[in-house]
């Protein structure tokens, strides 16, 4: 689902980013598949792929147009410029290692959450988080963890601009239910996440917080459904906990 577009946003920028978009969601795309996706002509299309190939945004093989790799680059940079990106990359993998899970630290950014820093000692299930694409903040444990730390009108800010689609059977699709998920992400201090963004996967997630008490980011431990079991819950959310004090302490080290 693409973001609601406003009036005070550039039509041709729209435009050259959801080709982008597309192209990385049917990984690879020819001219007419674009045009048919993003309802324009193909003239349209073209010129716009014309221009960011020029920029190498996007490469063509034969017909097929690829994202390009300078998107790598520049999202590497992005992700280690982050101030807490070098206290994730020594917490993660002690977790990782502790668990025996995938373990992630995600930080929110234009209402979605992206992996930060990625470690999975976990081998018999994929890993979805290392390629940096980002979620949808309804259907992750992280989301869950983070927008329970925001005021209401910045969660419904949120929600109202990327909607609650359905990524699985098992995801809340109401903005009050998904409140009231929120409440109890509060009242247990931390989130879960069974099936709601990928089919066969379950998640716990904490927030981390700054200095001044702002929500930085989380930490969240992944895994298959088949080893969850609600005394690894309770084990995965100690572990978290003490992560998750360090971490701070980190930070509070980090800003004196």
């Amino acid at each position: 689902m693409k973001p609601r577009r406003t009036e005070d946003t550039l039509q041709t920028t729209d435009i050259s980013l959801r080709l982008v978009e597309l192209i990385t969601e049917l990984d690879g795309a020819t001219l007419a598949e674009l045009a048919d996706e993003a309802e324009l002509a193909k003239s349209t299309v073209h010129n716009h792929l014309k221009t960011l190939a020029k920029y190498g945004y996007v490469s063509r093989e034969g017909d097929t147009y690829h994202v390009g790799l300078k998107l790598y680059h520049l999202g590497n940079y992005a992700r280690k410029r982050n101030e807490v990106y070098g206290v994730a990359k020594a917490i993660v993998p002690e977790l990782a290692d502790e668990t025996q899970l995938e373990v992630d630290f995600t930080v929110e950014e234009n209402g979605r959450v992206v992996s930060l820093y990625d470690e999975s000692t976990y081998s018999d299930t994929p890993s979805y988080l290392v390629d940096g694409r980002l979620f949808h903040v309804h259907s992750t444990a992280s989301g869950k963890a983070i927008l329970a730390e925001y005021p209401e009108h910045r969660v419904r800010d949120i929600l109202d601009r990327w909607g609650l689609s359905a990524q699985t059977d098992h995801t809340i699709t109401s903005t009050e239910e998904f409140l009231d998920e929120l409440e109890r992400v509060r009242e247990r201090g931390y989130a879960t996440n069974f099936e709601e963004a990928i089919e066969g996967m379950w998640a716990v997630s904490m927030p981390v917080k700054t200095p001044l008490g702002e929500v930085c980011g989380s930490i969240n431990v992944c895994g298959p459904t088949y080893v969850y079991d609600e005394s690894r819950e309770r084990t995965v959310v100690d572990a978290m906990t003490e992560k998750v004090d360090e971490f701070e302490r980190h930070l509070t080290a980090d800003s004196e």
